[in-house]
């Protein structure tokens, strides 16, 4: 029996070998995690998910209103002001970094997102505010129409 208990020798080769292998793996396991570089910093970050979060907010509000016949400007003029504000603080960073990433995207498409969903929404001010902000100086945005 203690012939079984004896422990085989390992080429230290081998043991060498699987400790690199072990690393490699280690190292692409953890290279799918997190995102990608540059990221924002976490005042930065703060602010997108601010910005996101209210301007997702305002047009869900303006769907809502929407859904009803009738006259809704008074009801969304604190909607716009709302997704307004909220517009100048995602350029803001936008400004500060457009290639940052964020949640898999980088600012710069965060922002072409906002602009989309501003105008589908019916919040073209904050859309023509947001798309003015972020252009390159002395270029045209498209119209908010």
């Amino acid at each position: 029996m203690s012939s079984q208990l004896r422990a085989r020798r390992v080429d230290p080769g081998l043991r060498s070998c699987g400790s690199a292998l072990a690393i490699v793996v280690l190292a692409l396991a953890g290279a799918g995690c997190g995102s990608l570089p540059p990221q924002p910093p976490a005042a930065a970050a703060r602010k997108l998910d601010w910005a996101t979060s209210a301007i997702a907010d305002a047009c869900g509000k303006a769907y809502e209103l929407r859904a009803f016949a009738g006259e809704h400007g008074a009801a969304l003029r604190p909607l716009e002001r709302s997704a307004t504000r909220a517009a100048g603080r995602l350029a803001q960073v936008f400004r500060r970094g457009p290639r940052w990433h964020y949640q898999g995207y980088t600012v710069a498409q965060i922002v072409g997102q906002a602009i989309a969903m501003l105008r589908a929404c019916g919040l073209r001010p904050a859309a023509a505010e947001l798309a003015r902000a972020t252009s390159p100086p002395g270029a045209t945005s498209r119209p908010a129409s």
